[in-house]
């Protein structure tokens, strides 16, 4: 039997209980890939991460992300959800304000911000090329979008990969009613402005059936892939906010600004439920 830390991270809340719920298990080195698979199907949670120690010599520890369908090389929030996690149980990075995560995707840098804050710097997008028209066409028939309601698209792909879709506006966003089962295995992830004075620069909506989350409450990656598209064009400002989860009562929030070459992705990062998670106990 194995018993090991658990908590329970609320990610991009600006009030209690209106981000993303992460589920983190620490000291995790003894969990095979299957025990990780097991507990990340059972929990039910958009996110697993588990933590273990790095093999990097840079790094201060290393994390493995689970969906409940699969493991991927990179997961933003479950990065935001792990560094609290580990942050709040003690441990210290090796430079003040500063830890350095190690995961599939390579190493990165994560900012300690004043209250709760915490902000990553966008990994690099894989070149997937262009997405073909037949796809996009059939992503829209999905989401209830009218040609002219897409601006632009591309693939974005630092980790879980997204047919990304620059919308029209936000209210489209918010208005779309999928029927998100027609997506198969394509995930997709949709952003729209909001004029001047919405409660947000943009508007964002991301959809994963094959992943296991019909549509997320928030998503940190995508909100990076997003940025790392649109920023370089100009299409996006340097500093901007994204509302995501309004279509399912909550009300996350997500900054992502520029400094120098670097995206930084962040927001509010709290605890909210702490405890211990058994393994290997059979009846």
């Amino acid at each position: 039997m194995t018993v090991l830390p658990h908590v329970v991270v609320d990610v991009f809340a600006p009030s209690p209980f209106q981000g993303s719920p992460i589920a983190v298990v620490l000291d995790a080195d003894a969990l095979s890939t299957e025990d990780m698979s097991t507990i990340a199907k059972w929990s039910a949670f958009t996110e697993v991460a588990f933590v273990l120690a790095a093999s990097d010599s840079t790094a201060d520890y290393r994390v493995r992300f689970f969906s409940p369908t699969t493991e991927v090389r990179f997961a933003g929030l479950s990065t935001l959800a792990a560094c609290r996690a580990w942050l709040d149980h003690g441990h210290e990075p090796r430079s003040p304000g500063q830890v350095i995560q190690e995961c599939a995707a390579g190493t990165v840098q994560i900012s300690v911000e004043e209250d709760s804050h915490l902000q990553f710097t966008a990994p690099p997008l894989y070149d997937r090329g262009g997405p073909d028209e037949l796809t996009v066409e059939m992503a829209r028939e999905v989401l209830g979008l009218e040609a002219g309601d897409i601006k632009a698209t591309t693939w974005l792909d630092n980790g879980p990969g997204f047919l990304g879709l620059l919308i029209a506006d936000a209210d489209t966003v918010i208005s779309m009613d999928p029927n998100i089962n027609e997506l198969g295995q394509l995930c997709v992830g949709v952003m729209g402005a909001y004029p001047d004075g919405g409660p947000a620069d943009f508007e964002m909506r991301s959809f994963a059936p094959s992943l296991g989350v019909n549509e997320y409450p928030a998503a940190a990656a995508l909100s990076a892939s997003f940025a790392t598209w649109l920023v370089p064009q100009e299409i996006a400002p340097a500093s901007y906010t994204v509302s995501q989860g309004t279509v399912l009562g909550r009300s996350a929030k997500v900054h992502v600004h520029t400094r120098g070459a670097e995206i930084w992705v962040g927001g509010p990062v709290t605890s909210r439920v702490q405890g211990q998670v058994t393994v290997g106990v059979t009846v």
